[in-house]
C-alpha cells in the first residue's frame, strides 16, 4: 500500500469517528447529550398487599423443619385395602407376589406400574397378569394384586 492510501483511510477513519461522536454524544449547542443512567431504586420498598399479607409469619412453616420433605420416614399412608371373603377351611394361605413394584403413574385409564419380575422389568396395566396375580387397582403409593380370591397390596419398592 502507498503512502497516499493510508493517509486515505486514517482521514476518513477520523471523520467517521468524529461524526458518529457528533450524533450520539455532542449535541447540537456543543453540550453533552449522554443519556445518563436512572438513578437506583430506594431502598425502603414496601410491598403491596392487594389481599392481605404476602405470606404467613415464619411460625406458621414450623412443619417444614419440623417435617423435612425428603426423609424416608416421611412415606404417605399406605391406602386402606378391602378385605375378601374369609378363605375355606382347608385352603393354605397364598403367600404375597414375588416381584416387586418399581414405580406407578396414574391416570384417567386406571395407570401404568413398572414392575421388576427377577431380571425383567416389565409394564403393565389394570387387568394384566404377572406371575399369576391380577393387577386389580393402581396407584399413586403401589398396586392392589389378586389371585383366586386372596387379595394383597404392594407398595412402590416392596419387598427389598
Amino acid at each position: 500500500m502507498n503512502p497516499r492510501s493510508i493517509i486515505l483511510i486514517a482521514i476518513a477513519a477520523v471523520l467517521t469517528v468524529l461524526v458518529i461522536l457528533r450524533y450520539t454524544v455532542w449535541g447540537d449547542n456543543g453540550h453533552s447529550a449522554v443519556i445518563q443512567p436512572a438513578p437506583p431504586p430506594e431502598a425502603n420498598i414496601t410491598i403491596r398487599a392487594e389481599s392481605g399479607e404476602f405470606l404467613p409469619p415464619f411460625p406458621a412453616f414450623s412443619a417444614i423443619s419440623e417435617r423435612p420433605v425428603f426423609r424416608p420416614d416421611r412415606r404417605p399412608e399406605p391406602d386402606a385395602v378391602v378385605e375378601g371373603p374369609a378363605q375355606p377351611a382347608g385352603a393354605a394361605p397364598q403367600t404375597a407376589p414375588e416381584f416387586v413394584v418399581v414405580g406407578t403413574v396414574t391416570g384417567p385409564d386406571g395407570g401404568v406400574a413398572t414392575i421388576r419380575s427377577g431380571n425383567e422389568t416389565l409394564r403393565a396395566y389394570v387387568g394384566d397378569t404377572v406371575e399369576g396375580w391380577r393387577i386389580d387397582t393402581i396407584s399413586g403409593s403401589g398396586i392392589e394384586v389378586s389371585q383366586n380370591g386372596d387379595r394383597f397390596r404392594l407398595s412402590i419398592g416392596e419387598p427389598e
